[in-house]
């Protein structure tokens, strides 16, 4: 009996502009990320001339992470190409360097939120394949504690005895109040009365 109207066809709920306006910052967002990726590679050398680490035992790479609607993670991965027991002990040296250089370059960005990842190619060769024994890091462990020195017996804090008081031959007369001048005392006092050095 009663017709209502209905719409024939849904309403478009996005229009081209928006999506040219997506494409268009999704754009920009990678070009962004390939310059910093760029810096990032470009300090990772400087860092590696100015410590003298060779260029052909370490390489640098950077990759964004999505965490979430246009958010994304800086991950800097440093690669060892080349097993060297000395890399790796100054490789958290090595690390804060890099980093101190990235912030010299962009002093606006907080580079300490990158989360930095080192990892061993596949051609690295380590000298050390496969895990030791267990009983190796008991003996470790074992050596670290016997290094640690005793504690310090504790310290008896009772006051010490005062030290006694060399006279100079000079007496306080009778009768001088208790707050007193020192140069009213010692008035009397001659440079003769003094002891030779």
């Amino acid at each position: 009996m009663f017709s209502f109207n209905k719409r024939a066809t849904p309403a478009a709920t996005h229009s081209g502009f928006s999506n040219s306006l997506m494409a268009s910052a999704a754009n920009s967002s990678r070009a962004a990320n390939d310059v910093q990726r760029e810096l990032v590679r470009v300090a990772f050398k400087d860092t590696l001339r100015a410590t003298g680490v060779p260029s052909q035992w370490l390489d640098c790479e950077v990759y964004y992470i999505p965490t979430g609607v246009q958010l994304e993670r800086v991950q800097i991965h440093l690669v060892m190409k080349k097993w060297s027991g000395h890399l790796l002990r100054y490789s958290q040296a090595f690390q804060s360097l890099l980093l101190q250089c990235l912030d010299r370059y962009e002093p606006h960005v907080d580079h300490s939120k990158h989360e930095w990842l080192w990892k061993y190619a596949a051609q690295c060769e380590t000298p050390f394949p496969a895990m030791p024994e267990p009983e190796e890091w008991a003996e470790k462990m074992g050596a670290t504690y016997a290094k640690v020195p005793a504690p310090a017996p504790p310290v008896n804090f009772r006051p010490a005895a005062a030290a006694p008081v060399r006279s100079s031959g000079a007496s306080i007369p009778a009768g001088v109040p208790k707050e007193f001048d020192l140069r009213d005392v010692f008035s009397d006092l001659k440079s003769t009365d003094l002891p030779a050095r």
